[in-house]
């Protein structure tokens, strides 16, 4: 169901009301145990939350352009050349079209 509702336009996030077992008020809803361990459901929404994430590296190429493609969301890009490096914050919506983000040095 998570899938679902990442995928959907519609929905702008997901609220756990609750992971811990000793807090949770229904039974086998919780992610972690009352000793604080992580369960298969923790590890199964963890893998997931893992592949939502967006990690790209590489180096730009002849006209000084580097291309990933990546989930709607907040990103924080770093150019680092030999005499500076340059930080720079972006948010991609959702929708279909490519967005251009131009860093200047």
């Amino acid at each position: 169901m998570l899938r679902e509702a990442f995928a959907h336009p519609a929905v702008d996030g997901v609220m756990l009301w609750g992971f811990w077992e000793l807090f949770m008020s229904r039974d086998n809803a919780h992610l972690v145990n009352a000793e604080g361990d992580i369960n298969e459901a923790g590890n199964r929404y963890l893998d997931l939350k893992q592949q939502w994430l967006t990690r790209a590296h590489g180096h730009v190429d002849e006209q000084g352009q580097f291309e990933f493609r990546g989930f709607h969301g907040s990103y924080e890009v770093e150019v680092v050349t030999l005499s500076k490096k340059v930080t720079k914050t972006f948010v991609v919506d959702q929708g279909v079209e490519p967005l251009v983000i131009s860093i200047n040095f």
